[in-house]
């Protein structure tokens, strides 16, 4: 049995080699030269030979599109992860450049502040109900701070130091309740006393005893009156957003948005010694020295 199966299969295998001879005879022959019977064999294999050659053009193509597209997403993997360490890279640069910047306008400020300063890295920041505290990190071995010493940064007055803890100090924000500053407004040359207001919302503070009779507007600078020998004259301390009269008070009620964005504070100064206090005369030195040394009064 085994023996005709054998044969069997022998013979398939010898007509297939023939005809497969066959045709490729047919097929390589110069059309002048094909007798009748090679064209009906022609006739009839082409369609079989372009099923055939079809069917091994797309698995081919799938092949060949499969394999670039390995290639492809090994590619696209490389790019994205070299895309991420650049990324990476430009943010680091970016907060790099920032912190330069911040602090190239810090020491600008330390050169304008006529006293003792340290600076201190703010490292948490505490705006409960009761409290509106930045805790700081001092930069300085061996600096002694105290309660009360003031605290800026290059946007304008931060607050007080309220407590110290060896290198680490807890600093009373502008926008405290508790929290009093001595201030001016140019424009109108008012003083007051810039109190916070504790509110859950937003930063906001008050300016206090300013009568009624002075035109206070909307949008005017509030800057610190340098009295009281604790701040420097002429910082920042806000902008007024709201001015209210009310018959029944001799004084406003004025509301100051503050220069320093307290979220974002990243570095601040620490007044250590109290600045020199304003001199009266300045002005008046500088009338007399511009009427010249000659001229009589």
């Amino acid at each position: 049995m085994s023996l005709i199966r054998r044969a069997r299969s022998l013979l398939i295998g010898a007509a297939l080699l023939l005809i497969l001879s066959v045709i490729l005879r047919v097929s390589v022959k110069a059309p002048e030269r094909q007798t009748l019977l090679d064209r009906v064999v022609v006739r009839l294999v082409a369609p079989v030979q372009g099923v055939v050659a079809g069917l091994f053009g797309r698995v081919s193509s799938l092949w060949t599109g499969y394999v670039a597209l390995v290639g492809v997403q090994q590619e696209n993997q490389a790019l994205r992860r070299h895309n991420a360490e650049l990324q990476s890279q430009l943010a680091s640069q970016s907060a790099l450049a920032l912190r330069a910047q911040r602090l190239e306008r810090l020491l600008d400020l330390r050169a304008q502040v006529l006293a003792d300063t340290a600076v201190a890295q703010v490292v948490s920041v505490e705006t409960s109900r009761q409290f509106r505290v930045v805790r700081v990190r001092i930069d300085r071995n061996g600096v002694e701070v105290k309660p009360g010493m003031p605290v800026i940064a290059a946007e304008g007055v931060v607050g007080r130091i309220a407590r110290s803890m060896g290198p680490y100090a807890d600093v009373q924000l502008l926008t405290d309740a508790r929290s009093a500053v001595d201030v001016v407004i140019p424009r109108s040359e008012s003083r007051g006393v810039m109190k916070g207001t504790g509110s859950d919302s937003r930063y906001l503070c008050r300016v206090e005893y300013v009568l009624k009779k002075e035109a206070i507007e909307v949008g005017s600078d509030v800057l610190t009156s340098g009295l009281g020998g604790s701040f420097p004259r002429d910082l920042p301390v806000g902008k007024i957003v709201a001015v209210r009269r009310s018959d029944a008070s001799l004084y406003q009620e004025i509301e100051v948005e503050p220069s320093v964005s307290f979220a974002h504070l990243r570095e601040v100064l620490i007044v250590l010694s109290p600045p020199p206090p304003p001199d009266p005369d300045a002005g008046k030195r500088g009338f007399e020295s511009a009427r010249g040394a000659g001229v009589p009064r």
